[in-house]
């Protein structure tokens, strides 16, 4: 069932929209909410979270792509955005350039016809097709490679093991140092970590800090340190005596 919304302001279109999608996707198409304007529909739809929007471009007010801006400067890790097909009854070219700027899934001429709303709908339905199966490849990667995931700033991050050279704790977040050099924030604790992580690669030796086994290169029994080396430079980290000893039976 695809969830959708109608937004346009002439009354007569919107009924006119609203039956032509009832009769034509019947059992197929949910019409949740029809708005005159674009600040009901950013509204309803933050309320409704439509699949899909009927965006008519010119309306009073702020018009069509206002909102499918605003919709899109909302986008995070709570809110994706609905795929949007235009409605209009002008065929400007910078409309349609703006248009698909946005990502739109079609772009509708007035009065809408039937053959064109139909390809409209079907080219939304390939589109999230796609998407499901660029989803599905990618589990089956994770799974495959065995990739570790963490919750960054940017969203969710997928590693391998031997991406990550260390770990540092650093108030209410991680940072994870990169084997080649780079970092990255991690919204998780350091004991949460410790607890996903493989055992076998990865070590904590301190209140701060996870290594990874691999990039182990020298310990100082005398310091408590160790001495990590990847592509991306050499670190010395202070860890616990319990550590450094467990390191020195098992390296």
């Amino acid at each position: 069932m695809i969830r959708s919304i109608i937004i346009e302001d002439e009354p007569l279109l919107q009924e006119s929209l609203k039956q032509k999608l009832s009769e034509t996707f019947p059992g197929e198409m949910e019409i949740a909410a029809v708005c005159g304007n674009a600040e009901n529909a950013l509204f309803e739809i933050m309320h409704r979270r439509p699949d899909l929007i009927f965006l008519d471009i010119q309306m009073p007010g702020n018009d069509g792509l206002w909102l499918a801006d605003r919709l899109l400067s909302l986008k995070d890790n709570d809110f994706s955005p609905p795929e949007i097909i235009f409605t209009t009854a002008f065929s400007y070219s910078e409309y349609l350039l703006k248009a698909f700027d946005l990502a739109a899934v079609s772009y509708l001429i007035k009065p809408i016809r039937v053959e064109e709303l139909v390809k409209a709908v079907n080219r939304y339905q390939e589109r999230v097709q796609t998407r499901i199966s660029g989803m599905q490849n990618l589990i089956d990667a994770i799974k495959e490679e065995k990739l570790l995931k963490f919750k960054s700033l940017k969203g969710v991050l997928f590693l391998q093991p031997d991406n990550i050279a260390y770990i540092k704790a650093d108030h209410n977040y991680v940072v994870l140092k990169l084997a080649d050099g780079k970092e990255e924030d991690v919204f998780e604790s350091i004991s949460d970590l410790e607890a996903k992580l493989p055992a076998d690669i990865f070590l904590r030796t301190g209140k701060s800090y996870i290594i990874n086994r691999k990039y182990v290169r020298q310990l100082d029994t005398r310091s408590s340190a160790l001495q990590l080396h990847t592509t991306g430079g050499t670190y010395k980290i202070e860890v616990s005596r319990a550590a450094l000893k467990l390191l020195k039976e098992t390296l």
